[in-house]
């Protein structure tokens, strides 16, 4: 497509105008995409920090369960506990790209669930020991000092009775004493307990004493009692063990509680910095990508009226010349030259007229040849019109003169005539 003509001109002015403006649109678009990207950052960041505060409330409801678990030790706190430190883990299912502290938080729940399952297994253990082992063994033994007194009480042997009614007596409170550190865990209920195993091994030693002069059945009996004392003592270590292994394991999971909450509290921190610091410069780019826009669409716009001014004028002042030009030509102005050297259409049309107007012209001097010709021939005509007029008013004369002599002939004829006529009258 040549641009040296009209059409030409306003395809490359549509085009360049279309170019300002796809490149002014491509840019906001792209500040768009930049911008939407940047935003899905930002909310990455919230989702993150929100997600680090979900973690942070379950675990808080983790810790007050575990707190709960170990004083009251039932089976609704330990399900609470297990919810929120499953819920912690689904926060997690769905990363791919974790950073080392999220694969460090992730450790440290899972090694906080492991320590909670450890003690809630010595709990079971403890639970097991005292409802099966200690309590039967309690029993039994009381059973069978009951025995032993009703022995003692058959042969006569009052101070066996006795020894036999204060160890009674001593069990009855191990029994009661127990039960309630069993339930408290506090070291100064542990240590009345002792106490009174410790006095019921008295009992036992002066019973054993006793027996010097006791028969075989009652030294028999005794040493049932002996036996279940040995087993109910090692039931309470035992029992012990596991209630005094639970404290290492809380203080340790403490110790963790306080790791993962910093760990949660630098990630949150973390998190803040990179919002602080994404933030503005989300806000930045986007007032720069909103003046280079508005700058990209006012050059477009500014690009835009200059070239539909120029084509007006390219149009517009050629028309203007060419119509004072025929205007001339009009007026009978045929030296009018209508040649132009553009070569759009208005220039082609320009340069026919010109060609009309020197055919024009060339006609117009034949014309004015032959009418010098005619002028000429005229002229001459003229003359020799004059030149027989001339002869015709010459010849006039001459035959008014004739006539005049003619009729001076005939009155002299007539005369003559007269004279005859008289003469023959005469005669």
């Amino acid at each position: 497509m040549s641009f040296k003509n009209i059409g030409g001109r306003i395809a490359l002015i549509i085009a360049v105008i279309l170019i300002l403006f796809g490149v002014a649109v491509f840019y906001n678009i792209y500040s768009l995409i930049i911008s939407n990207q940047g935003l899905e950052s930002y909310k990455d960041l919230s989702d993150e920090t929100s997600r680090i505060s979900e973690i942070e409330m379950n675990f808080f409801e983790a810790a007050l369960a575990l707190k709960d678990y170990v004083i009251y030790y039932d089976t609704e706190t330990q399900e609470n506990f297990l919810i929120n430190i499953s819920n912690i883990k689904d926060e997690f299912t769905d990363e791919t790209n974790e950073s080392t502290d999220i694969v460090n938080l992730k450790s440290y729940v899972e090694t906080y669930e492991s320590l909670f399952n450890q003690i809630v297994g010595f709990n079971s253990e403890k639970e097991r020991l005292i409802d099966q082992d200690f309590t039967n063994i309690s029993n039994d033994l009381k059973q069978v000092i009951l025995d032993f007194k009703y022995l003692a009480d058959k042969k006569f042997l009052s101070t066996l009775v006795f020894y036999s009614d204060r160890s009674i007596e001593i069990l009855d409170n191990i029994m009661q004493l127990s039960f309630i550190y069993f339930s408290s865990l506090e070291a100064s209920d542990k240590n009345n307990v002792l106490s009174y195993f410790n006095e019921l091994n008295i009992q036992l030693e002066l019973i054993e004493d006793g027996l010097v002069i006791a028969t075989e059945e009652l030294k028999q009996s005794f040493q049932n009692i002996k036996n279940l004392f040995t087993k109910l003592n090692n039931v309470l270590t035992q029992i012990v063990e596991t209630i005094e292994s639970q404290e290492p394991i809380i203080q340790q999971m403490e110790e963790m509680r306080v790791e993962i909450l910093d760990l949660l509290e630098e990630q949150r921190a973390e998190l803040k910095v990179q919002q602080d610091t994404l933030g503005p410069t989300l806000i930045e780019e986007n007032n720069t990508a909103i003046m280079l826009t508005i700058i990209l669409t006012v050059i477009a716009f500014v690009v835009s009226i200059i070239m539909v001014i120029y084509l007006i004028r390219s149009i517009t002042k050629p028309l203007t010349e060419f119509r004072n030009k025929i205007n001339q030509f009009k007026e009978g102005d045929l030296t009018v030259d209508f040649e132009s050297k553009s070569k759009d259409e208005i220039g082609q049309m320009a340069n026919a007229l010109s060609e009309m107007s020197k055919e024009l012209r060339k006609s117009m001097s034949s014309i004015k040849g032959a009418s010098e010709k005619v002028d000429n021939a005229s002229i001459k005509l003229t003359k020799a019109s004059q030149e027989s007029r001339n002869n015709s008013e010459e010849l006039k004369t001459q035959m008014d003169t004739i006539q005049a002599y003619a009729e001076e002939t005939a009155g002299n004829v007539e005369e003559v005539t007269s004279g005859v006529d008289e003469v023959a009258r005469a005669a």
